[in-house]
Protein backbone atom coordinates (compact mmCIF):
# COMPACT_ATOMS: atom_id res chain seq x y z
CA UNK A 1 0.00 0.00 0.00
CA UNK A 2 0.96 3.33 -0.89
CA UNK A 3 -0.22 6.36 1.67
CA UNK A 4 0.36 9.98 1.92
CA UNK A 5 3.24 9.83 4.22
CA UNK A 6 5.35 7.79 1.64
CA UNK A 7 5.07 10.31 -0.96
CA UNK A 8 6.12 13.23 1.79
CA UNK A 9 8.69 10.89 3.01
CA UNK A 10 10.35 10.03 -0.69
CA UNK A 11 9.80 13.84 -1.23
CA UNK A 12 11.92 14.74 1.72
CA UNK A 13 8.82 16.73 3.06
CA UNK A 14 7.72 15.14 6.03
CA UNK A 15 8.55 16.96 9.21
CA UNK A 16 10.45 14.73 11.56
CA UNK A 17 11.88 10.89 11.00
CA UNK A 18 9.22 9.39 9.01
CA UNK A 19 11.00 5.83 9.30
CA UNK A 20 11.60 3.78 6.00
CA UNK A 21 9.12 4.08 3.06
CA UNK A 22 6.24 1.95 3.72
CA UNK A 23 4.30 0.30 6.45
CA UNK A 24 0.63 -1.03 4.98
CA UNK A 25 0.39 -4.30 3.22
CA UNK A 26 -1.50 -7.22 2.38
CA UNK A 27 -0.20 -10.86 0.73
CA UNK A 28 0.42 -14.58 1.44
CA UNK A 29 2.56 -15.85 4.04
CA UNK A 30 5.43 -17.88 3.29
CA UNK A 31 7.00 -18.72 6.49
CA UNK A 32 5.50 -18.62 10.14
CA UNK A 33 7.09 -19.04 13.41
CA UNK A 34 6.75 -21.42 15.76
CA UNK A 35 2.61 -21.26 17.70
CA UNK A 36 1.18 -19.11 15.36
CA UNK A 37 -1.88 -19.34 13.95
CA UNK A 38 -0.93 -18.20 10.66
CA UNK A 39 0.46 -20.74 8.20
CA UNK A 40 1.79 -20.64 5.10
CA UNK A 41 -0.33 -20.11 2.16
CA UNK A 42 -2.61 -17.45 4.26
CA UNK A 43 -3.55 -14.40 2.72
CA UNK A 44 -3.76 -11.80 5.64
CA UNK A 45 -2.98 -7.78 5.08
CA UNK A 46 -2.11 -5.34 8.00
CA UNK A 47 1.80 -3.82 8.59
CA UNK A 48 4.71 -4.65 7.70
CA UNK A 49 8.34 -3.84 7.92
CA UNK A 50 9.78 -2.22 4.37
CA UNK A 51 6.73 -3.93 2.49
CA UNK A 52 7.37 -2.25 -0.68
CA UNK A 53 9.85 -5.16 -1.38
CA UNK A 54 8.75 -8.30 -2.84
CA UNK A 55 8.34 -10.00 0.60
CA UNK A 56 8.94 -8.23 4.09
CA UNK A 57 9.06 -9.05 7.93
CA UNK A 58 5.93 -9.22 10.25
CA UNK A 59 4.83 -9.97 13.38
CA UNK A 60 1.13 -11.22 14.41
CA UNK A 61 -0.47 -8.65 16.49
CA UNK A 62 -0.69 -6.24 13.23
CA UNK A 63 -1.95 -8.51 10.53
CA UNK A 64 -5.44 -10.35 9.96
CA UNK A 65 -6.53 -12.51 7.97
CA UNK A 66 -7.84 -10.93 4.13
CA UNK A 67 -11.75 -11.20 3.82
CA UNK A 68 -11.95 -13.58 0.53
CA UNK A 69 -14.29 -10.82 -0.79
CA UNK A 70 -11.24 -8.05 -0.85
CA UNK A 71 -8.10 -8.04 -3.46
CA UNK A 72 -5.03 -8.25 -1.58
CA UNK A 73 -4.65 -4.20 -3.54
CA UNK A 74 -7.95 -3.17 -1.68
CA UNK A 75 -6.49 -4.69 1.50
CA UNK A 76 -3.78 -3.07 1.31
CA UNK A 77 -5.25 0.46 1.29
CA UNK A 78 -6.88 -0.14 4.60
CA UNK A 79 -4.48 -0.40 8.05
CA UNK A 80 -3.54 3.50 8.22
CA UNK A 81 -6.56 5.33 6.99
CA UNK A 82 -8.63 3.12 9.36
CA UNK A 83 -6.56 3.09 12.10
CA UNK A 84 -6.24 6.82 12.31
CA UNK A 85 -9.80 7.41 12.15
CA UNK A 86 -10.74 4.48 14.57
CA UNK A 87 -7.96 5.99 17.32
CA UNK A 88 -9.20 9.91 17.05
CA UNK A 89 -12.53 8.76 17.20
CA UNK A 90 -12.37 6.30 20.20
CA UNK A 91 -11.57 8.84 22.83
CA UNK A 92 -14.00 11.79 22.15
CA UNK A 93 -16.35 9.01 23.25
CA UNK A 94 -18.15 9.91 20.28
CA UNK A 95 -22.22 8.46 19.74
CA UNK A 96 -24.99 8.95 18.07
CA UNK A 97 -26.55 11.96 16.82
CA UNK A 98 -23.38 13.87 17.84
CA UNK A 99 -21.85 16.48 15.45
CA UNK A 100 -18.36 15.66 13.67
CA UNK A 101 -16.11 18.38 11.74
CA UNK A 102 -14.31 16.32 9.54
CA UNK A 103 -11.69 17.70 7.23
CA UNK A 104 -10.91 17.01 3.93
CA UNK A 105 -13.27 14.31 3.38
CA UNK A 106 -12.68 13.89 0.14
CA UNK A 107 -9.36 12.36 0.93
CA UNK A 108 -7.97 9.16 2.06
CA UNK A 109 -8.78 9.52 5.82
CA UNK A 110 -11.74 11.64 5.20
CA UNK A 111 -13.58 9.70 3.10
CA UNK A 112 -12.92 6.93 5.87
CA UNK A 113 -13.79 9.06 8.18
CA UNK A 114 -17.48 9.66 6.02
CA UNK A 115 -17.77 5.87 6.48
CA UNK A 116 -17.41 5.32 9.94
CA UNK A 117 -19.27 8.29 11.12
CA UNK A 118 -22.39 6.68 9.40
CA UNK A 119 -21.70 3.58 11.03
CA UNK A 120 -22.04 5.27 14.35
CA UNK A 121 -24.90 7.34 13.33
CA UNK A 122 -23.35 10.44 13.87
CA UNK A 123 -24.09 13.75 11.83
CA UNK A 124 -21.11 15.08 9.85
CA UNK A 125 -19.89 18.58 8.61
CA UNK A 126 -17.42 18.04 5.93
CA UNK A 127 -14.67 20.21 4.46
CA UNK A 128 -13.92 19.86 0.67
CA UNK A 129 -12.39 21.76 -2.19
CA UNK A 130 -13.35 21.38 -5.26
CA UNK A 131 -16.88 21.29 -6.24
CA UNK A 132 -16.59 17.82 -8.02
CA UNK A 133 -15.70 16.61 -3.98
CA UNK A 134 -18.70 17.87 -2.86
CA UNK A 135 -20.71 16.14 -5.41
CA UNK A 136 -18.82 12.64 -4.49
CA UNK A 137 -19.44 13.82 -0.67
CA UNK A 138 -23.66 14.28 -1.47
CA UNK A 139 -23.67 11.30 -3.20
CA UNK A 140 -22.38 9.66 -0.04
CA UNK A 141 -24.69 11.30 2.12
CA UNK A 142 -22.70 13.98 3.82
CA UNK A 143 -25.59 16.70 4.01
CA UNK A 144 -23.05 19.16 5.27
CA UNK A 145 -20.43 20.98 3.48
CA UNK A 146 -17.90 23.23 3.91
CA UNK A 147 -14.92 24.66 2.07
CA UNK A 148 -11.46 23.60 2.67
CA UNK A 149 -10.04 26.54 0.21
CA UNK A 150 -10.10 29.47 2.68
CA UNK A 151 -10.89 29.60 6.70
CA UNK A 152 -13.05 33.06 6.49
CA UNK A 153 -15.81 31.05 4.17
CA UNK A 154 -15.48 27.96 5.87
CA UNK A 155 -16.34 29.19 9.16
CA UNK A 156 -19.14 31.44 8.08
CA UNK A 157 -21.01 28.48 5.81
CA UNK A 158 -20.26 26.00 8.63
CA UNK A 159 -21.70 28.88 11.33
CA UNK A 160 -24.77 29.15 8.73
CA UNK A 161 -25.83 25.39 8.06
CA UNK A 162 -25.31 24.72 12.16
CA UNK A 163 -27.79 27.37 12.80
CA UNK A 164 -26.12 27.89 16.05
CA UNK A 165 -25.41 24.18 17.42
CA UNK A 166 -22.12 23.21 18.11
CA UNK A 167 -19.69 20.56 17.41
CA UNK A 168 -18.91 17.63 19.92
CA UNK A 169 -15.68 16.60 17.76
CA UNK A 170 -13.37 17.39 15.23
CA UNK A 171 -10.73 15.50 13.00
CA UNK A 172 -8.17 17.99 11.85
CA UNK A 173 -5.28 17.82 8.93
CA UNK A 174 -5.97 21.43 8.01
CA UNK A 175 -3.79 24.44 8.87
CA UNK A 176 -2.95 27.89 9.96
CA UNK A 177 -6.43 29.85 10.03
CA UNK A 178 -8.20 26.22 9.79
CA UNK A 179 -7.02 25.60 13.33
CA UNK A 180 -8.82 28.29 15.21
CA UNK A 181 -11.84 28.18 13.42
CA UNK A 182 -12.20 24.98 13.69
CA UNK A 183 -12.09 24.82 17.43
CA UNK A 184 -14.06 28.17 17.02
CA UNK A 185 -17.06 25.65 16.13
CA UNK A 186 -16.81 23.30 18.96
CA UNK A 187 -19.03 22.71 21.80
CA UNK A 188 -17.46 22.71 25.89
CA UNK A 189 -15.93 19.47 26.75
CA UNK A 190 -15.63 18.20 22.57
CA UNK A 191 -13.02 16.68 21.27
CA UNK A 192 -9.88 18.01 19.33
CA UNK A 193 -8.06 15.18 16.86
CA UNK A 194 -5.18 16.62 14.89
CA UNK A 195 -3.78 14.56 12.58
CA UNK A 196 -2.36 17.55 10.03
CA UNK A 197 1.72 17.95 9.75
CA UNK A 198 2.15 21.71 9.00
CA UNK A 199 1.76 24.55 11.35
CA UNK A 200 0.20 22.65 14.72
CA UNK A 201 -0.96 24.04 18.08
CA UNK A 202 1.16 22.83 21.21
CA UNK A 203 -0.76 20.37 23.42
CA UNK A 204 -0.87 24.08 25.57
CA UNK A 205 -2.10 26.00 23.27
Amino acid sequence: GLNFRDVLNVLGAYPGDPGPPGGDCAGLVVASWTGSSLQSGDAVFGYGVAPLASSCLTTEPVIARKPAAMTFEQASTLPTVWNTVHDSLRSSKTRALHIIFLHAAAGGVGLVGVEYTHWLRTRVLGTAGRPSKHRHLRQLAVRRMASSREAGPLAAGAAEQMRGQRMHMALNSLSNDFISATFAMLTEGSHFAEIGKVSTWSHER
